[in-house]
């Protein structure tokens, strides 16, 4: 009897530490240590602008990791995907990225697939309308970094069968 005991502890412990959830943060590596340059104004054109100050992209992100969503939210008690987006680029790169979707598809150049790089705007289409709804960044080893509606903010693979189902295209905002 007190064999089977034992057998069942081990096998639930076994179960329930293979059901556990990855961690939520970036994989090691090294931060981008940015130039400081002159700022960028609040009516920035639409173009690719360089990056203007010191910070880390990938630390940024990694403070909004878990954050929940909240449509229209800004800030660490929720967020939501162009909110997101946008409070990455400024805190880290000091970049004033516009507010919504809409207006982050129109900012900076558009780029192909085979140009995807770390920093790069993803943009997914959720509804059906013909513009994006959705927006993250891209980090890389194919994933990207987004507010989602259900997860808050989060990594995902670009080959999510959801996401690269809905996936319309990249844009630049910083030059390379």
């Amino acid at each position: 009897m007190q064999k089977i005991i034992y057998t069942f502890f081990l096998i639930a412990g076994i179960v329930f530490v293979g059901c556990a959830p990855s961690p939520r943060y970036l994989p090691r590596g090294r931060a981008i240590q940015i130039a400081k340059k002159k700022k960028v104004s609040e009516k920035s054109t639409i173009s690719a602008q360089k990056i203007p100050t010191d910070g880390s992209l990938y630390g940024t992100i990694n403070l909004y990791l878990g954050t929940p969503y909240k449509y229209g939210g800004t800030g660490k008690k929720g967020i939501d995907c162009s909110g997101f987006v946008q409070k990455v680029f400024s805190e880290a790169l000091d970049i004033n990225l516009p507010r919504t979707v809409a207006q982050q598809w129109k900012f900076g150049r558009a780029i192909g697939n085979d140009e995807l790089a770390f920093s790069d705007l993803v943009f997914f289409r959720t509804t059906r309308k013909k513009t994006p709804s959705h927006i993250g960044i891209y980090i890389g080893g194919n994933k990207f970094a987004h507010a989602s509606s259900s997860l808050g903010v989060t990594i995902t693979p670009m080959t999510d069968s959801y996401w690269s189902k809905r996936y319309i295209g990249a844009r630049r905002v910083i030059k390379r």
